[in-house]
């Protein structure tokens, strides 16, 4: 299943805020839960590691891992919980959180269903890796979000219940978006970034596609490609714009001629570097060096 086809089953959303110390004892959960902190903070145990939870962090919690919590009545712990399947389950796998998480209405044959649930099957995007502790979260965006999937929920309505589950996306939707982020660090293939670093060092020589990509022994073609997907930039705007900065510096900071600068800076001539000079700066060089000196002595 990829995230785009995700259905989800709400189960259950709290408002849960302890006012006195305790150990939970050790449990498993049945379906997936979203643990968000709303404010204060309380120790996790998870799978055999321990952590501390505090203001705007999200725990993501799965089915069948034991874990528990430690909480701290003096410090003002206040979470809402989400408990969920990412698609509606068979009737038959289906329970409730008041008979399995609050115990308050029990069945006859509650041990039985309770067994048969340790196997209940699961399926959970595959192509959206969330970690058990998410932190740096944008509290301004999420606590909201999980306030009003609380308040939705607790209505118990038909179009109440469609709302819980419109909030909840949109909150999938945001981590989404801060897990690629995270993730989505473009990978430079090595012989580009030898590149990049030698057109820094040498961009006042004389530089094209043909001589870097057989100096780094590969294609042209990929060259390029290799190139553009690591700066964003032809190899040719990636030369122009660090000659151009070059030449602005020295416009600035030195009396030399517009000639002595253009050949300085890599460009052939003064007439193409003035050409290149008014497509990036839109003014001539010399015109440019007019107004910076200007406001450089004032």
């Amino acid at each position: 299943m990829k995230l785009i086809n995700i259905n989800p089953y709400i189960r259950y959303v709290n408002n849960y805020s302890p006012d006195y110390s305790y150990t939970e004892k050790e449990r498993v959960i049945y379906d997936y839960e979203f643990m968000y902190i709303m404010s204060g903070s309380v120790v996790m145990n998870y799978n055999g590691n321990q952590y501390f939870l505090q203001k705007g962090d999200l725990f993501y919690l799965k089915p069948g891992i034991k874990n528990n919590i430690i909480v701290d009545g003096s410090i003002g712990l206040k979470t809402h919980c989400i408990h969920f399947d990412w698609e509606p389950p068979e009737e038959i796998f289906d329970f409730t959180a008041e008979e399995f998480y609050m115990h308050s209405v029990l069945s006859p044959n509650h041990k039985e269903k309770k067994m048969f649930l340790i196997d209940r099957p699961h399926n959970e995007p595959s192509d959206f890796k969330l970690c058990p502790h998410n932190k740096d979260l944008s509290f301004s965006t999420f606590a909201p979000l999980f306030e009003r999937c609380y308040r939705e929920f607790i209505t118990n309505s038909q179009s109440s219940l469609l709302n819980t589950r419109a909030v909840f996306l949109e909150i999938i939707a945001l981590l989404a978006d801060s897990l690629n982020e995270k993730t989505n660090i473009p990978t430079i293939h090595p012989k580009i970034a030898q590149a990049i670093e030698y057109i820094k060092k040498n961009y006042n020589n004389h530089l094209n596609v043909s001589y870097l990509s057989e100096k780094y022994e590969l294609s042209p073609k990929y060259f390029g490609k290799l190139f553009h997907l690591a700066t964003g930039k032809s190899v040719n705007s990636f030369i122009t714009e660090l000659r151009i900065f070059a030449a602005k510096e020295m416009l600035i900071g030195t009396d030399m001629t517009i000639e002595e600068i253009a050949l300085a800076s890599g460009f052939c001539d003064s007439f193409y570097f003035s050409k290149c000079f008014k497509q990036y700066e839109k003014l001539p060089p010399s015109h440019y060096r007019d107004i910076m000196q200007k406001d450089w002595k004032r």
